[in-house]
């Protein structure tokens, strides 16, 4: 599971989505979802989706500052977190502008192909 928390919806953050969104088709359980915080609006994923064509959902966070439990970095424009199976974190992303977040998103794709394979046991 990958869950991108943006504050900003640009063509930046959909290039980072589209690269998520390659691997997800690849790995349908994979699951992803784009959640909009601090002042990103429904009429901006709309656009977004509009130009862009996303297939991962968009979705507004209900509290301004994203939920509560994950207390994201206000200085974070974009903060990424990927998931293995079972709900255990296998990695967290920030970046202070959404350009650097589109720079890394091969790190990130490749962070969620490797959330979905299996971890080795312990000996």
């Amino acid at each position: 599971m990958v869950v991108i928390f943006t504050q900003k919806a640009d063509d930046n953050l959909a290039s980072l989505v589209k690269a998520v969104d390659e691997v997800q088709k690849t790995n349908a359980k994979l699951g992803t979802v784009v959640v909009g915080v601090s002042g990103v609006e429904e009429a901006d994923f709309e656009k977004l989706q509009d130009t862009h064509k996303l297939t991962t959902p968009l979705s507004i966070a209900k509290d301004k500052d994203g939920p509560p439990k994950y207390s994201l970095n206000k200085e974070a424009a974009v903060t990424v977190v990927v998931y293995r199976k079972g709900g255990a974190v296998e990695k967290t992303f920030a970046f202070k502008d959404t350009k650097s977040a589109a720079d890394k998103a091969k790190d990130i794709a490749e962070a969620a192909e490797g959330a979905l394979k299996e971890k080795p046991k312990d000996k």
